[in-house]
């Protein structure tokens, strides 16, 4: 209902009738009646019954018009399916099965392979041949066929790795599938895969020289290719767990215990995890090698400490922030990890070189107040290097702004990643670090030659010990994960 001036015939609306309302509340019904006529319109009233609505009252005052759209405006072109009913005279069959799309990863069940001889492969060329396949030689399909249908059904009803229709254990285009199910009762009733009319079956088989030296079959898994690797990795463990316990009840003597399942998003995930895991590793290495090189380069344990605390803190503060923001642990985060110590580092080591430089223009009167020793010193170091350290911050993050707006996904967030961390490092720095060179600094400590050696001479004590304990552990048999570019 329009009641506005601007529903003219100019902008697609033609008036339809006019109407008068009630100006009091209607009490006695929920019921309201109004009197209209589309040609020559009649005021009418809303009143209580209708036999109170045979024409204007004293009780209307408020006047409206109703206007439609124009048969111009509201003509449309008709379907050419409109109002077409396929199942009239109940000549409607089954609906259509809905058919698979690709977004779940194509998981291979294979026998008949035992593995792949990589002896002759170099290591210092990516392009060379993949290897040689040793092919099992007690396969033969029409001995285990039996055992394939079986296995095939199993897996199939398994609602927890495989969709609806997403089996295809048979191959197209092959001689066998026409005659397989009278080969072996347990054939009977293999499930079919909802493919589309000129779509083939997954499922293959190699022949050579007239036999069938090994067969894959093919099946549609619930695992969203979307999903992040380390949760995809669960739905491995779970296609392995259970291909394994299947393949467990098989005969002893059955070629079908060598089976194993594959799957190219299989290769995906291992990679996104290595380098994930790798990047663990690197941002452990690099906070030992930071340490160390701090070590040596304060010369003090006191000056160490709080350089390691702010560390420690700037990391897991922009973990946390990542984690809250709803970032999976991918590639990019990864790789951004292990710069995170690196440029966490900077602002705070250049604090404390401000507070080691300080030493040198202590007012006499201060040196006998450890307190206001240190709190001069650490004034002083803010007044030297804290200019340097907000612009060199300031910098960063201008400079990584052009990347939130890249296409490319990665760019942005690598630069938000960059962006985030240099102002937590800086804000870290000039708050916490100051407090904590306040609270816990020599106050007149100077570094020297001496102290530098006894340094430099602790961190290689430290590295000695370390490599000693992990080869007792090693001895005693406790294995200790080491990145090797193999699957977890």
């Amino acid at each position: 209902m329009i009641t506005s001036s601007a529903c003219d015939s100019r902008r697609g609306w033609k008036f339809d009738f006019s109407f008068y309302a009630a100006d009091r509340e209607q009490n006695y019904t929920r019921k309201l009646y109004f009197t209209l006529v589309h040609k020559n319109p009649v005021h009418g009233k809303i009143c209580t019954s209708p036999a109170g609505c045979q024409g204007s009252g004293s009780d209307v005052s408020n006047r409206g018009a109703f206007y439609v759209p124009t048969e111009k405006a509201t003509s449309k072109k008709l379907s050419p399916t409109l109002d077409f009913n396929p199942c009239l005279n109940t000549a409607c069959g089954k609906p259509a099965v809905r058919p698979l799309v690709d977004t779940g990863a194509m998981v291979f069940v294979v026998f008949g392979i035992r593995g792949i001889n990589r002896t002759r492969i170099p290591d210092n060329h990516v392009l060379g041949e993949l290897g040689r396949v040793i092919y099992d030689d007690k396969f033969d399909l029409f001995k285990e066929i039996g055992n394939l249908c079986s296995l095939c059904k199993v897996i199939a009803s398994n609602r927890d790795l495989v969709k609806p229709g997403g089996a295809q254990c048979l191959p197209s285009g092959y001689s066998i599938s026409s005659f397989l199910q009278m080969l072996h009762p347990e054939c009977k009733n293999i499930p079919e895969p909802n493919l589309l009319p000129g779509q083939l079956s997954h499922g293959a088989v190699g022949v050579k020289d007239g036999k069938v030296q090994w067969i894959s079959m093919a099946f549609e898994s619930t695992t969203y290719k979307g999903k992040s690797s380390f949760q995809t990795y669960k739905d491995y463990l779970k296609w392995e767990s259970f291909l394994q316990q299947q393949l467990l009840r098989l005969p002893a003597d059955s070629a079908l215990k060598h089976g194993f399942q594959t799957c190219e998003h299989w290769k995906e995930i291992f990679m996104e995890i290595i380098g994930v895991q790798s990047a663990l590793y690197g941002l452990i290495l690099s906070l030992v090698i930071c340490v160390a090189a701090v070590a040596i380069f304060t010369t003090h344990i006191l000056l160490l400490l709080p350089v390691l605390f702010t560390i420690l803190g700037v990391v897991c503060l922009v973990v946390t922030i990542m984690y809250w923001l709803g970032w999976e642990m991918g590639a990019v985060e990864a790789i951004s990890l292990s710069i995170l110590v690196g440029s966490s580092v900077d602002y705070c080591v250049h604090l404390v070189e401000g507070y080691l430089l300080a030493a040198d223009s202590v007012p006499q009167h201060l040196k006998e107040d450890p307190t206001a020793c240190r709190q001069w010193r650490v004034t002083e170091a803010v007044r030297h290097v804290g200019v340097a350290i907000v612009s060199s911050a300031i910098t960063t993050v201008i400079a990584t702004i052009p990347l939130f707006f890249c296409i490319i996904a990665p760019f942005a967030k690598f630069g938000k990643i960059v962006a985030l961390n240099t102002g937590i490092s800086i804000v870290y720095t000039l708050a916490v670090s100051t407090a904590l060179l306040s609270m816990m600094a020599p106050s007149t400590f100077v570094r020297n030659r001496t102290s530098f050696l006894k340094a430099a001479l602790v961190v290689v004590l430290c590295a000695a010990g370390s490599f000693c304990v992990y080869m007792v552990l090693l001895k005693t048999g406790l294995t200790i994960p080491i990145l090797n570019g193999t699957p977890p």
